[in-house]
C-alpha cells in the first residue's frame, strides 16, 4: 500500500472515531475551557478554545499551530511486547511515579498529538493510553472497532478483560496510580464521561484528591460531585494492575 494512501485511510479511522464518540466523552461539558455543551461528536469549533491550557501543547512538537497537523500526527500502533510481563503489583504506582514529573507529562503531550492531533481537547483517553505505553503497558491504537486509546468504554474493557485489572468500587480504596472512571454520560449510557489517573488525597474527608488527566497537570478534583471550574462528573470505579 502506498504511503499516502495509509495515510488517508488512517486518518479517516481516526475521525470516524472522533464522530463515534471522541476521546474523553463530553462529560456536560469536562473538557478544556468548554462551557458550552458539546455536540455529540465532542467537537465545537464555535466554543473550542484557540490553544490548548497548557504551554507543552506546541513545545518541540513539530505540529503546525495553525492546522494541528504534523508530520507524524497519526501512527500505527506500537509494537507489542513479547508475552506480558509478570505482574508485581506495583505497576500503578510505577505509573504515578512516572506521570507526576512534568516533563513526563510533556512527554506523553508529544505521544498523543501523534495519533489525536486534537491533543487536550476531549482527550483524556488518548493521555492515559500514552502514559501507559511509557512504562510499557501496550494499549493498541487502531482497532477494527472503538480504540482503546480513544474512547472510555473501550479503554476500561481493555483494561479489565484483555490485561486483567480489578475493578475498586469504592473511591475511598483508591491508591496513587489507580484509573478513575467517573460515571456515563448520559447522551452515551454505558460510556464513562472522564477518566483520569488519581494521585492522592487532598482532603480525603472532603472527597478532595489530586489527579492527572488532559484537562491539567497535577489538579484537585472533587472525587464525588460537581464543582466549580471543569470538574463535573462523580465517581463511578476505578481500576488497578493486579
Amino acid at each position: 500500500m502506498k504511503p499516502h494512501n495509509f495515510q488517508i485511510k488512517t486518518r479517516t479511522a481516526a475521525a470516524l472515531a472522533c464522530l463515534l464518540l471522541c476521546a474523553c466523552i463530553a462529560e456536560t461539558s469536562e473538557t478544556i475551557e468548554v462551557a458550552n455543551r458539546l455536540p455529540a461528536n465532542g467537537i465545537d469549533e464555535t466554543t473550542r478554545p484557540a490553544q490548548p491550557r497548557d504551554p507543552a501543547a506546541n513545545k518541540d512538537s513539530g505540529t503546525d499551530p495553525s492546522t494541528g497537523n504534523g508530520p507524524d500526527n497519526l501512527t500505527n500502533n506500537p509494537p507489542a511486547p513479547v508475552g506480558i510481563p509478570p505482574s508485581d503489583g506495583q505497576l500503578n504506582k510505577r505509573l504515578a511515579a512516572w506521570f507526576s514529573i512534568r516533563e513526563n507529562y510533556d512527554l506523553v503531550f508529544k505521544d498523543v498529538l501523534k495519533f489525536y492531533p486534537e491533543g487536550r481537547y476531549n482527550g483524556c483517553v488518548a493521555f492515559l493510553s500514552a502514559a501507559l505505553r511509557r512504562i510499557d503497558v501496550y494499549i493498541p491504537i487502531n482497532t477494527a472497532t472503538e480504540s482503546p486509546s480513544l474512547i472510555t468504554k473501550p479503554f476500561s474493557r481493555y483494561l479489565e478483560n484483555s490485561l486483567g485489572w480489578q475493578r475498586i468500587g469504592t473511591a475511598g480504596n483508591l491508591r496513587s496510580g489507580d484509573i478513575v472512571f467517573t460515571q456515563d454520560n448520559p447522551s452515551y449510557p454505558t460510556y464513562p464521561a472522564h477518566t483520569y489517573m488519581f494521585l492522592n488525597w487532598s482532603n480525603k474527608a472532603a472527597g478532595l484528591a489530586n489527579v492527572i488527566d488532559n484537562q491539567e497537570f497535577t489538579h484537585e478534583r472533587n472525587i464525588y460531585s460537581a464543582s466549580e471550574g471543569f470538574n463535573f462528573t462523580p465517581y463511578a470505579y476505578a481500576l488497578r494492575a493486579p
